[in-house]
C-alpha cells in the first residue's frame, strides 16, 4: 500500500534482494527441524500409509495416523512455543558467574530474564544450552531449564520476573573457552523435531580453566643465563621472630634463637628460618612451546601433552619464585610477551589457561626473549626440526643469548625415541642446552585422559 507524504501518495520502494533474503531466513528460522529419531518416524509413517493403502488394510493405516497425530503435536507445539517466546529473548541473558575456575570442579550460569517464566505444553521442552569452545577443539555444552523456579523465588513461595536461576556445570580440561552464541532450544521429548534461535555473547573469552601444579616437580637444571643455580638454600640472617620452626637433629646450632628459648615457658629450641637469599639467576622467562606432532599425538592426546607442558610449567615457576627469582611465563600465540611476575598460584595459573594445542604444520610464534633473563622452554618431542616455531624463535634470538629446553612427554617408544633425537638434534646447536624428561602414568593427576 502506497505511503502518504503530506497530500501526496509515494510508492513503495522494492524489497531488495538481501532484505528479502534475511526475511525469508528470519522466519525459516522458527520453524522446527526434524532430527534424526524424527526423520525416521516420518519415513515410517509414510510407508505405513502407503502399505496400507496398497495392501488396504486398516492396522497400517491406524498406525500411520497415531505416529501422524503425535508428529503434528510435536512439530505445532515447538512452533508456537517458539513464537511465544520469541520476545523474552531480547531481555535474556546468560552469565558465567566467575569466569575463572580451577580444572576438575565446577561453574555457576546463571540466566536471567525480566519477561517471567518460559512455560511450555506437555511434552515439549524448553532449555537453554550453554556453548563454550576453546581455540583447539575442547567443548562444553550444559543444558538448563529457565522455566524452572529460581532459588530467591522458591523461597518467596512464588515465582518472580528478573530472578535469576543459577545452574553448576563440571569443568574437566584446561583452556580458555570462548562462546558468541549460545542457544534457546524448544524440543519434543521424544527427540522428533528441535527448534532453536542464538543468544548473542561477547567474543572475548568467557571461562578460564586454570590448571594445577604438577604433583611432582620435573627435574631441571638450568645451564644459561650465568653461573648455576644453587642446589642448596643459603640464608642470611634476619631479626626478623616470625618465622621459627622446632629444632630436630641435624640444624646448624648457631640458628637457634637462644633470646626466644629463655623466654618460652616449654623451654623448646626453636631455629630461625633467616631471609633465604635470592639465587644468582634471579630473573626467568619459561615459555611453553604448544606445537604438536601429529604423526605422534592424536587430537586428544596432544590437548592432553600441552596439559602437562602447563602442569610442569606452574610447578617449576612456583618453585622458582619461592627461590626468589623473577619469573614470567610465555606461549605460543601469546599476546605481546605474556609477562605474568607474579609468583602467586592464581597470577601464574591463571596465565596458563591461555595455551592451546596446535598442530604442526600450522604454527604460532614463541614470543620474543628479552636478552637480560635466562630462558626455560617446555617442549614436546616431534619428528621435525625444521621450519617450527622453536626452530624460528632460537634463530632469531639474541647472538649471545643460551637457552635450555626440556622435551616432557610421557612413557612412549616412540615419544621417548623422538625425544632422543631432539636432545641430539638441539643440543648440536650453539648456545642450547637441550634434556628430556618422562612422566610415568603414576605421575599423572588423577581423572586425566
Amino acid at each position: 500500500m502506497p505511503k502518504l507524504f503530506g497530500k501526496f501518495a509515494l510508492p513503495d520502494l522494492p524489497e531488495s534482494k538481501p532484505e528479502r533474503q534475511n526475511r525469508i531466513r528470519a522466519a525459516a528460522g522458527y520453524i522446527p527441524v526434524p532430527r534424526t529419531l524424527g526423520s525416521f518416524v516420518i519415513l515410517v509413517t509414510a510407508l505405513a500409509f502407503f502399505a496400507g493403502w496398497i495392501r488396504n488394510e486398516l492396522a497400517l493405516t491406524l498406525l500411520g495416523t497415531v505416529f501422524l497425530v503425535i508428529l503434528v503435536y510435536c512439530f505445532l507445539g515447538i512452533f508456537c512455543i517458539g513464537l511465544i517466546h520469541r520476545r523474552k529473548l531480547r531481555s535474556l541473558s546468560m552469565t558465567i558467574v566467575s569466569e575463572k575456575v580451577t580444572v576438575g570442579t565446577e561453574a555457576e550460569l546463571n540466566i536471567k530474564t525480566n519477561s517471567g517464566v518460559f512455560w511450555s505444553f506437555p511434552a515439549i521442552l524448553v532449555r537453554c544450552e550453554l556453548c563454550l569452545e576453546t581455540k583447539d577443539g575442547r567443548v562444553i555444552r550444559h543444558f538448563i531449564n529457565p522455566s524452572a523456579p529460581s532459588a530467591p523465588s522458591a523461597l518467596l513461595g512464588h515465582s518472580a520476573p528478573g530472578f535469576g536461576k543459577y545452574s553448576n556445570f563440571p569443568v574437566k580440561e584446561r583452556g580458555a573457552y570462548y562462546g558468541e552464541n549460545d542457544r534457546f532450544a524448544v524440543f519434543d521429548a521424544m527427540g522428533f523435531f528441535r527448534f532453536s534461535l542464538p543468544v548473542p555473547q561477547t567474543a572475548n573469552p568467557r571461562l578460564f580453566a586454570v590448571p594445577l601444579p604438577a604433583e611432582e616437580i620435573i627435574p631441571i637444571t638450568l645451564k644459561s643465563g650465568g653461573s648455576e643455580q644453587r642446589n642448596e638454600p643459603h640464608y642470611r640472617k634476619s631479626d626478623d621472630h616470625t618465622d621459627h620452626r622446632p629444632y630436630v637433629p641435624g640444624d646448624d646450632p648457631r640458628r637457634i634463637n637462644w633470646k626466644l628459648y629463655s623466654h618460652t615457658p616449654t623451654g623448646e629450641l626453636l631455629v630461625r628460618e633467616g631471609e633465604p637469599e635470592p639465587p644468582p639467576r634471579s630473573r626467568l622467562l619459561i615459555l611453553i612451546d604448544t606445537e604438536v606432532d601429529g604423526s605422534l599425538y592424536t587430537i586428544d592426546e596432544g590437548r592432553r601433552a600441552v596439559d602437562l607442558l602447563c602442569e610442569s610449567a606452574l610447578a617449576a615457576a612456583l618453585e622458582f619464585s619461592s627461590r626468589g627469582m623473577d619469573v614470567c611465563l610465555g606461549f605460543s600465540g601469546g599476546r605481546g610477551t605474556g609477562e605474568h611476575s607474579s609468583g602467586s598460584i592464581a597470577e601464574l595459573s591463571s596465565a596458563l589457561a591461555w595455551p592451546a594445542a596446535v598442530f604442526w604444520p600450522r604454527s604460532a610464534d614463541l614470543p620474543q626473549a628479552p636478552n637480560d633473563r635466562a630462558v626455560l622452554i617446555l617442549s614436546l618431542p616431534r619428528n621435525f626440526a625444521d621450519q617450527s616455531a622453536l626452530d624460528r624463535f632460537l634463530k632469531n634470538r639474541g647472538v649471545k643469548q643460551e637457552i635450555d629446553i626440556v622435551f616432557i612427554s610421557k612413557e612412549s617408544e616412540n615419544l621417548e625415541d623422538a625425544a632422543r633425537t631432539c636432545v641430539n638434534i638441539y643440543n648440536g646447536r650453539s648456545g642450547v642446552h637441550a634434556a628430556r624428561v618422562t612422566v610415568s602414568p603414576s605421575r599423572e593427576r588423577p581423572g586425566a585422559q
